[in-house]
């Protein structure tokens, strides 16, 4: 299961038989908290399944949305659809284009000298290299990657056009959320005692899953 940023409007949740409720769950409470804007989910089947079996999904998939605030809007057309709606969702077929691919980055590095205060948000084309403190709340979005040399308590989205390769480093670690390429992880919990205000390195594995290591 992948729930990623197709377009300003929603999001597209890409779900299997395998998925458990109670993580689709967790990723929407995740979802509101990363975007407090988002209202709109499309479901993307990516496994094979009878009708019947994507009705109860969505059937599902559905109350916990509501719940969460959110509404599911379409099914995803694909040759793993037969009908045009399903429990009471229809199926439509995804603009082309409609998720987000890796944009030319201009690779100029911005540099921070100053703390990043609570509410400040740091934007580049490019990297984003940062020489002290990040305040909680504050948030630093970069296209390519990020570097703080300091203690970092805000949100991080590096490749935020959509590279995938975009990585995060941290000389102190305890950000409130981290993001690569729109996959994004809300910390709640308290980080084990090797990361907590340890360097780290932040980047996707192959499988498009968030890891964060010790450095």
């Amino acid at each position: 299961m992948k729930l990623t940023s197709a377009a300003f409007s929603y999001y597209v949740l890409e779900l299997s038989l395998q998925d458990e409720m109670s993580d689709i769950e967790d990723k929407f409470v995740s979802l509101c908290k990363f975007d407090d804007s988002a209202k709109y989910i499309v479901i993307d089947i990516i496994e094979l399944m009878t009708t019947e079996q994507i009705s109860k999904l969505i059937t599902n998939v559905s109350l916990i949305a509501n719940r969460c605030g959110l509404e599911i809007i379409y099914l995803a057309a694909s040759p793993l659809i037969s009908k045009q709606e399903i429990a009471g969702i229809q199926v439509v077929a995804l603009p082309k284009g409609v998720v987000k691919t890796p944009q030319l980055v201009n690779n100029v590095s911005k540099f921070i000298t100053e703390p990043v205060r609570s509410g400040a948000v740091v934007k580049n084309d490019g990297d984003i290299v940062i020489l002290g403190l990040v305040s909680h709340n504050a948030e630093i979005i970069a296209s390519g990657h990020i570097h703080i040399y300091g203690d970092c308590r805000g949100k991080l989205r590096a490749g935020n056009n959509g590279d995938k390769n975009a990585h995060i480093f941290v000389e102190r670690f305890n950000a409130e959320l981290i993001s690569i390429a729109g996959i994004f992880k809300v910390i709640e919990d308290k980080l084990p005692n090797n990361l907590h205000n340890k360097a780290v390195h932040i980047f996707l594995d192959d499988k498009e899953r968030i890891n964060i290591v010790p450095r």
